[in-house]
Parts: structure tokens; C-alpha cells; sequence
């Protein structure tokens, strides 16, 4: 057990972050009694991806046919991409299936090519980084309503003010983490994994791993959306997915696509696989490791739809990162990850999405 003079003295060397940790606190409780009024648009409480009656999916069917016998270049798209992901799957599923052959006689699935940089900092690091990036995003929150008081304003743009704080924080993140590591403890971009010596080596594997994870991230998928069925249940839609099927402002928009596709993954594997897995390894091995920050991950994103899927690519990632000793792999398969989804996203607003 922690003494108390340990205790004492933890508690004097991270004061800041105490302090930090107790303003977060406050300001939480201010959130829940004094909320934020927030324009929301027209029909904002119809879901737009949900379980459908028999009538409306019988009714969106021929819309759909109506639609795509009438706009060429949407079936074209359509017809390729349901063509190309055919060919994904089923060349991930050979790629699986000779993996798990080779694992059965005896050797690693992939094998090892490098090893994760072992690192200076420690897991009172990761929850260091967990305050101060929370903290930072109640200041803007405060600073942004503070704002908008001073300036007379009573209802915020509510997609507006979510794509900006969201872009800020992935901003703010990616510099917390690039200060402790290249500030704080004086290390190099490689010891966030980052090397730029085999790139087009690093792309290669990360997008074979992917290949195989992508049978089963369907066989996960109809499970999830059978006990959808069974149970009956309509999950609330994630709040990012949600404003590309509504936003009709093309700038906002493209932010949005940005900062899905590009920002956002960078950020995230910098963080749970560059900073945090790396630790925890050294902690509980690789394997714990894992599974550990790959829960992290998927439990971060609120969703209990995408949950499991989530924690297979986190899995996956946290492999690509064990076998390789490079985050670009990492990277490199969740940009493709994000962009294939806000890819189908579209392509489902402009097909199924009435307007």
C-alpha cells in the first residue's frame, strides 16, 4: 500500500495536475446544473440511420432503384464500391486463413521486424496527459461560452461549435504529447515510433493487416446487429458519423472529413500506441498490453455498436506496433479505416438519406 509520506509526497509533485483534476471536477458539475443551450436543426430527434419498419424499408427500396436508375454516375459508385469491398474481403479472408495455417504449425503470425522503443516516461504520464487534455477542453468550452456571452449571443451553432472544439482538442492533444516527449524527457520523434526509414515497407504491412481484419470485423458486425434485432434496441448514433449525414455546409464539412480522416487518427496512435501502449507494456507484457490500451481505445469512442469492432482494430494496431517498432503502420491503417467509413457514410447520405 502507498504510505503516507508517498502519498504526501505524490500529491506535491503533481499539485498541478491535482488542481487541474479539481477544476475539471467543478466545471463538470457547472455543465450538469447550467448547460449549454446549443441550436439544434429542424427534426433533430429523428434518427438518421435506425431500424426501419417493414413500410419504410419497402418505401426506401424503391426510392433507392428510382434514384439509381436516374443518376448514373451514384450506381456506378455504388456497383464499384460494393465491388472492391467483395474483393477486400475475400482476399483478407485468404490472407486470414494462411496466417492462422501458419500459427498452427508452429510460427508467429507476422513476424518480428522491430520492437516498440523502450521509453523514459511512465503511467502517471498517460493520466498527466489525460488531465491536462481534459482540462484544456473545459478551458475552451469555458473561454468559447465566455465568448459568446460577452458577444450577446444566447444559442450556439451547435455543429459549428462541435467541429471546433473537436478540431482544437486533436490540436491541443497532439502538442501535450509532442511537448512531454520531445520537452519533457528530451527524446526524438522516434520514440513515438515514428521512422521514416521504410515507409512504403510500414504502408505494406499495415494495409495486409487490415486486409485480414476486415472478414472479421463483418463476422463481428452481423453478430452486433442480430442482438440489435433481437434486443430490439437503437443505439444513439456517434455525434461525428451523425453531423456527415446532416451537414449541408461544405466547409464545415470538409473540416469535419479532415479531422475524422486524417487529424484524429494521427493524434490517436501518437497517444494510445506511440505514448501509452509502449508503458504499459513494460508493466504487463505485450500481450496485456494489448488488449489493455486496445479496450482503452474502444471505450473511449462511446459507442456500443462499433465497440467490438473498435477493439479489433485496436487490437490490430497494437500488433502492427509489437511486430514493426513503427507507428506508421498504425497510422497508416487508421486513416484508411476512418476514410473507408466516412467513404460509405456518403455514399449512404446520398442514397438513402431523404433530400
Amino acid at each position: 500500500m502507498l504510505s503516507v509520506d508517498a502519498a504526501s509526497r505524490f500529491l506535491k509533485e503533481n499539485r498541478l495536475y491535482v488542481i487541474m483534476l479539481a477544476v475539471i471536477v467543478v466545471f463538470e458539475v457547472f455543465m450538469v446544473f447550467f448547460p449549454a443551450k446549443v441550436e439544434r436543426s429542424a427534426g433533430k430527434d429523428k434518427k438518421v440511420h435506425r431500424i426501419l419498419t417493414p413500410e419504410e424499408a419497402a418505401e426506401r427500396e424503391t426510392r433507392i432503384k428510382d434514384l439509381l436508375s436516374t443518376n448514373k454516375p451514384l450506381a456506378f459508385a455504388l456497383s464499384g464500391s460494393t465491388f472492391a469491398c467483395s474483393i477486400a474481403l475475400m482476399a483478407g479472408l485468404v490472407m486470414l486463413v494462411r496466417r492462422v495455417a501458419r500459427k498452427l504449425n508452429g510460427f508467429d503470425i507476422m513476424p518480428s521486424i522491430g520492437v516498440p522503443p523502450d521509453v523514459s516516461w511512465g503511467i502517471v504520464d498517460i493520466f498527466r496527459i489525460a488531465v491536462i487534455f481534459y482540462f484544456f477542453g473545459y478551458l475552451v468550452q469555458a473561454i468559447e461560452l465566455g465568448a459568446a456571452t460577452a458577444a450577446g449571443i444566447k444559442h450556439l451553432d451547435e455543429k459549428l461549435f462541435t467541429v471546433m472544439n473537436a478540431t482544437l482538442m486533436d490540436v491541443i492533444g497532439l502538442m501535450i504529447v509532442l511537448y512531454f516527449v520531445l520537452k519533457k524527457y528530451g527524446r526524438k520523434l522516434s520514440s513515438l515510433g515514428l521512422k521514416a526509414g521504410n515507409i512504403a515497407r510500414d504502408i505494406k504491412i499495415g494495409l495486409s493487416g487490415y486486409l485480414m481484419l476486415i472478414p472479421i470485423i463483418v463476422v463481428i458486425m452481423v453478430f452486433v446487429l442480430l442482438g440489435l434485432r433481437i434486443f430490439n434496441y437503437e443505439p444513439p448514433e456517434t455525434r461525428a458519423l451523425e453531423m456527415l449525414y446532416e451537414t449541408d455546409r461544405p466547409k464545415l464539412l470538409f473540416i469535419l472529413t479532415g479531422l475524422v480522416t486524417l487529424l484524429g487518427p494521427v493524434m490517436e496512435e501518437l497517444f494510445f500506441r506511440g505514448f501509452a501502449y509502449p508503458v504499459v507494456r513494460k508493466k504487463m507484457g505485450a500481450r496485456n498490453a494489448i488488449i489493455l490500451v486496445s479496450l482503452v481505445f474502444s471505450l473511449l469512442h462511446l459507442n456500443i455498436v462499433s465497440f467490438f469492432p473498435i477493439l479489433a482494430l485496436g487490437i490490430l494496431l497494437a500488433y502492427l506496433y509489437e511486430k514493426t517498432g513503427s507507428i506508421i503502420p498504425c497510422i497508416a491503417v487508421h486513416i484508411v479505416h476512418n476514410t473507408t467509413v466516412v467513404f460509405f457514410v456518403f455514399l449512404y447520405r446520398l442514397i438513402a438519406v431523404p433530400g
